[in-house]
């Protein structure tokens, strides 16, 4: 029988090992950064979520951010950074064939036009209407993964209701992007407002404004999807592509 002290020491002595092969071109940082290679411990998590359908994809957002963050101690990195780092570990644990019905794209291809492309859209932008304004940003994958808690405690709390979960998922993505809301003298630190105060101004604010807002961030989510797109294969980043039989 094994003594535990060795096998104690010796998997202290795999956590100790320096995984920085894993080098990731980072959008935000205009460099490559390293990070260190997924463990099985980490792929369990993220396959874990799958079986809780809206939820679990909730909550997949949240455990992809963390085991990000972890793996590079880095702060600031940004919600549109997660994808060419996911796809990265990826490659690196799993190899880069993705398979979409019966079509194979290699995912190096996309990794290689996210380092080509020129990141044009801007992280900031003042939004105005009728004296509203309201400055939005992309937020860091620490703050979205902040916010995505909440979300789940509500998820959990509507139950089955899929509409209304659809509701507090909308809501919620505006929540991540706005970091002030003025009007006349009034300036509002909308990030540090309690959730349920966050929504409440979220709802009140003009259809016409949250419309813009919502059109900042579908600019960039519609960028990522067109990366993320190789030969008409659009490469989705769930539970299952981590998932390679």
């Amino acid at each position: 029988m094994a003594d535990q002290n060795n096998i104690s020491s010796f998997i202290k002595k795999i956590e100790g090992i320096k995984s920085d092969n894993v080098d990731v071109y980072i959008p935000s940082r205009k460099a490559t950064l390293a990070f260190q290679c997924l463990n099985l411990k980490q792929q369990k998590d993220i396959i874990s979520s799958v079986v809780d359908g809206v939820s679990g994809l909730v909550s997949f957002t949240r455990i992809l951010n963390k085991i990000i963050t972890d793996s590079s101690n880095d702060v600031t990195l940004k919600v549109y950074d997660r994808v060419p780092i996911a796809i990265a570990l990826r490659i690196d644990a799993l190899g880069s064939e993705y398979k979409s019905d019966d079509k194979v794209i290699d995912l190096a291809e996309v990794l290689s036009a996210y380092k080509d492309h020129v990141h044009s859209l801007p992280d900031t932008d003042t939004i105005k209407y009728k004296g509203i304004s309201v400055d939005v940003r992309v937020p860091t994958l620490i703050e979205e993964g902040d916010i995505v808690k909440k979300l789940e405690e509500e998820i959990k709390r509507n139950g089955d209701n899929n509409n209304k979960n659809l509701g507090s998922i909308y809501v919620y993505e505006i929540v991540k992007f706005i970091s002030t809301v003025s009007y006349g003298d009034t300036v509002i630190d909308y990030t540090s407002l309690k959730i349920g105060d966050k929504i409440k101004l979220i709802e009140s604010l003009p259809l016409a404004l949250n419309k813009s807002i919502i059109r900042f961030i579908e600019n960039i989510r519609k960028e990522e999807r067109e990366l993320l797109t190789v030969d008409e294969v659009t490469v989705e980043i769930d539970p299952s592509f981590f998932d390679v039989e």
